[in-house]
């Protein structure tokens, strides 16, 4: 702009010098006088443009400095919500390794969650995780009548590992292998199947293998099993589809039980099936509280392990049906679980070993409460019991834990339970566990 300035003003002196009349042409001294203000001038002009090119260059580092800066604020902002997200999975994962209970079918209910683990480098596709339990336990049983008697274990109860591998988009691969002392030897596929669906955009999904279906809860904050699991945890190979949402979850499955009715003969038939409704909020939704509660049924109740090895030769006049209801509750460092299962009808007389001869329609309930004052310390409360159990199982039984994270995915856990069966028998048990999950 200046430069544009100075050549105008020079145009026009120029003008002024050669059109106007001699009377009024400048002297020479006028002449050389204007020339050197026009040479200061554009001199002037070029310091001004040298400094505005300074000045531009300076603008433009400063520009990239700042982009660089931003550009590295949210990169720290993204690897502390990673480090975030991290600790967070890793005590969830230390959490539910003291549940001990929750399979990967299982895992496809709960809509948007993702399998914990480690990846390999195998195009990121394979994901490893599992964990190594060992026990150490006291058992004092007093009969009703007669001496007492006193039992005490160690031993390395429990050793699983998970490998789930992403096929495609829509399209994973589980693999679950256990090993329980004295349950599984050698090491048994404890879960195999096939998963399509169920991502963030395509929230119906169909399964398909050897899973669990998904007929109860059976979480806990304590070491030892609850008496629904130990009765009516059911394991076979299924065919489910089903749909997990953000709001509620329902599944429809079917599979050819180990459980027959007697008229049948050696024929075997895909006789079972089964469903469940959950209700839950999304995170955030209600607040600080979030709630997930659920119904199952299924047509053959008789075909959990627990029954299914007390019936002589796997067979039943009829199939018993059996209902459940659940409920968990999460609201800052509590956590509720409730939960309860029951036949729909009896069993008949002589169907269940250790019912004495007689029907028997078994129920199983438990409740928990769980306190997490810090992260590293969980303190949980159980009751739970049943009906018609006889001695297979405590008609009532209390008690409470402690688990404390010490070192990252290393859990030491201390529990004690006090169980009373209908026969009037009575048992303490003390067990202590060392959890390692990876």
């Amino acid at each position: 702009m200046f430069k544009k300035t100075a050549v105008g003003i020079a145009l026009l002196l120029a003008a002024c010098f050669f059109c106007a009349p001699a009377s009024l042409a400048a002297s020479d001294e006028e002449v050389k006088a204007l020339i050197q203000e026009i040479k200061a001038l554009k001199k002037r002009v070029g310091e001004l443009e040298k400094k505005l090119g300074e000045a531009c260059e300076v603008g433009e580092a400063s520009r990239e400095k700042a982009l660089e800066a931003a550009a590295a604020a949210e990169t720290a902002r993204q690897m502390a919500e990673e480090a975030r997200q991290n600790a967070k999975q890793a005590f969830d994962e230390a959490r539910v390794a003291t549940t001990r209970s929750v399979k990967a079918s299982r895992d496809v209910e709960v809509a948007g969650k993702e399998p914990p683990g480690m990846v390999s480098e195998l195009g990121k596709r394979l994901a490893i995780h599992g964990q190594v339990q060992v026990e150490a336990s006291y058992e004092k049983r007093e009969p009703k009548s007669g001496r007492a008697s006193n039992k005490s274990d160690l031993n390395l109860s429990t050793a699983e590992i998970f490998f789930e591998g992403k096929i495609n988009e829509y399209t994973r691969g589980v693999l679950h292998f256990l090993w329980e002392e004295g349950k599984t030897e050698p090491v048994d596929m404890d879960e195999a199947f096939v998963l399509i669906g169920q991502t963030g955009d395509m929230p119906y999904y169909a399964m398909a293998g050897r899973i669990y279906p998904a007929v109860g809860l059976f979480e806990s904050y304590l070491i030892s099993d609850t008496i629904a699991k130990n009765l009516f945890e059911t394991q076979e190979s299924a065919v489910e589809a089903g749909y997990a949402g953000s709001w509620f979850n329902f599944s429809l499955g079917a599979y050819s039980g180990a459980l027959q009715e007697s008229n049948q003969g050696e024929d075997t038939l895909i006789n079972s099936y089964y469903s469940r409704l959950q209700l839950m909020n999304p995170e955030g939704s209600l607040g600080g509280l979030s709630l997930a509660g659920g119904v199952a049924y299924t047509n053959n109740l008789g075909d959990a392990g627990g029954l299914r090895e007390n019936i002589p030769g796997e067979r039943v006049a009829d199939l018993v049906a059996g209902l459940s209801f659940s409920l968990a509750a999460e609201y800052g460092k509590f956590n509720f679980l409730g939960e309860y299962i029951s036949a729909l009808d009896d069993f008949k007389s002589g169907e269940l070993e250790f019912a004495d001869g007689q029907k028997a329609r078994p129920s199983a309930y438990n409740l928990e409460l769980a306190y997490t004052p810090l992260d590293k310390w969980t303190f949980a409360l159980r009751y739970e019991g049943g009906s018609d159990l006889f001695a297979l199982e405590p008609e009532r039984q209390w008690g409470g834990g402690v688990n404390w994270s010490f070192l990252p995915d290393t859990i030491l856990s201390l529990e004690y339970l006090r169980g009373d069966y209908a026969n009037d028998d009575a048992r303490d048990l003390f067990t202590t566990q060392l959890t390692v999950v990876y």
